[in-house]
């Protein structure tokens, strides 16, 4: 019997009501970070990833697989520019 999509929608609204969510703390991270120049958005990457560090949250192994991930999307230059962050950050 096929469904509509009321019926669909009713059954997956946790999944609807999670990614709204997600849509939001999106949005805040971009108005938290939108303003800051250069030199405040790496000081504060390296201070976030020093807290996940100590937390356990974050490794050279997390770091090389997100490098990993990202690097297709990148021109040579924002490759050159993730591979000095990876290496310091794993270099902290």
């Amino acid at each position: 019997m096929p469904r509509d999509f009321k019926s669909f929608a009713e059954e997956n609204q946790n999944v609807i009501n999670e990614n709204k969510n997600k849509v939001r703390e999106y949005e805040q991270l971009i108005n938290k970070y939108k303003d800051m120049d250069q030199n405040s958005l790496m000081q504060n990457l390296f201070s976030e990833a020093a807290r996940l560090k100590k937390e356990g949250k974050l490794n050279a192994n997390t770091l090389n697989n997100l490098k990993q991930t990202i690097t297709p999307f990148l021109n040579s230059e924002q490759q050159k520019m993730l591979n000095e962050l990876v290496n310091a950050i794993n270099n902290q």
